[in-house]
C-alpha cells in the first residue's frame, strides 16, 4: 500500500530532472528552451501542493500497520472506533 501511495509523486518529480537535462541540451534559440522551464515550475508547484496529502497518506498507512500488529490479551474488550463496535477477545 505504501508504495502505491508514493509512486505518482516521485515519478512526477523525476520528470523535473529529465526536463532539466533536456533544457540543458536545447539550443538557445529553440522555442522549447523557453517553454520547458515553465513546465518545470509547474511540476515543482504540483510537488509542493501534493506534499500535505502525501504526508497524510503516509501517516494513515503507518497507523494501519500499527493496528495490524496489535496483539490483545484474551478476555480484553476492544473498541474499534472506525467500526463503532466493541469486540471481546476470546
Amino acid at each position: 500500500m505504501k508504495n502505491f501511495i508514493n509512486r505518482p509523486i516521485p515519478r512526477l518529480l523525476r520528470y523535473e530532472l529529465l526536463l532539466k537535462g533536456i533544457v540543458e541540451e536545447t539550443p538557445e534559440g529553440h522555442e522549447d528552451h523557453e517553454t520547458i522551464p515553465n513546465v518545470i515550475d509547474i511540476i515543482k508547484s504540483l510537488g509542493k501542493e501534493t506534499e500535505p496529502g502525501v504526508q497524510t497518506a503516509k501517516q494513515k498507512v503507518e497507523m494501519w500497520r500499527y493496528g495490524a500488529n496489535l496483539v490483545f490479551k484474551s478476555g480484553e474488550t476492544i473498541v474499534r472506533h472506525s467500526l463503532k463496535a466493541s469486540y471481546d477477545v476470546t
